[in-house]
C-alpha cells in the first residue's frame, strides 16, 4: 500500500514539474499578444520608427548604388584593353528611385498617420522592384549585387509597415 501511495505522489509531482513551464509560456504568449494588438499607440510608434529607418536606409543604399554604377571598373579584353561601360538608363532609374524615396520621406514626416503617404510608398515599392529587375540581370558587380540585396530588404520592411504587397 505504501508503494502505491508513493508512486501516485511521484506521478503527481512529475506532472506539476511539467505543467509549470507550460503555464508560464502560455502566460508570456498571452502578454505578448495583448501588447501587440491592444496597445496600438506603441505599435504605431514602432512601425513609424521602422518606416523612418527603412527610408533612411533606402536613401543611403540608393546613393551607394548610383556611385557603384557610375564607377564600375572596366572589363579587360584579351588582357590588354580595358573597356568601361556606363549604364545611363540604370543610373537614370536610380535617380528616379531616389526622388521617389525623398518624396516619401517628406510626406511621411509631415503626418502622424502612415496612410497619408500610402501612394508615395507604393510608388517607391514599384520603382524599387523595377530597378532591381533591371539591374539584377545587367551587372556582374558584387558591389551592385550587395546594394540591391540591401534595397530588397528595406523594400520588404517598408511594404510590411504600410501593409502593401511587394510584387516580385
Amino acid at each position: 500500500m505504501r508503494h502505491n501511495i508513493l508512486s501516485k505522489f511521484l506521478f503527481a509531482v512529475a506532472l506539476l514539474i511539467l505543467a509549470v513551464p507550460v503555464a508560464a509560456s502560455a502566460q508570456v504568449y498571452r502578454d505578448q499578444s495583448y501588447d501587440r494588438y491592444d496597445n496600438r499607440d506603441q505599435y504605431d510608434r514602432v512601425s513609424r520608427g521602422a518606416v523612418r529607418d527603412s527610408i533612411a536606409r533606402l536613401e543611403n543604399s540608393s546613393v551607394r548604388l548610383e556611385n557603384d554604377l557610375n564607377f564600375t571598373p572596366g572589363r579587360r579584353v584579351l588582357g590588354i584593353f580595358q573597356l568601361r561601360t556606363v549604364d545611363n538608363n540604370g543610373i537614370a532609374q536610380v535617380r528616379d528611385f531616389r526622388r521617389a524615396v525623398r518624396q516619401l520621406r517628406n510626406n511621411s514626416a509631415n503626418g502622424r498617420d502612415l496612410s497619408g503617404s500610402m501612394d508615395e510608398a507604393q510608388r517607391v515599392l514599384d520603382q524599387g522592384v523595377q530597378l532591381d529587375r533591371y539591374l539584377r540581370v545587367r551587372t556582374g558587380s558584387t558591389r551592385v549585387d550587395a546594394d540591391l540585396s540591401e534595397l530588397r530588404s528595406n523594400l520588404h520592411t517598408l511594404a510590411e509597415a504600410y501593409g502593401l504587397n511587394l510584387m516580385y
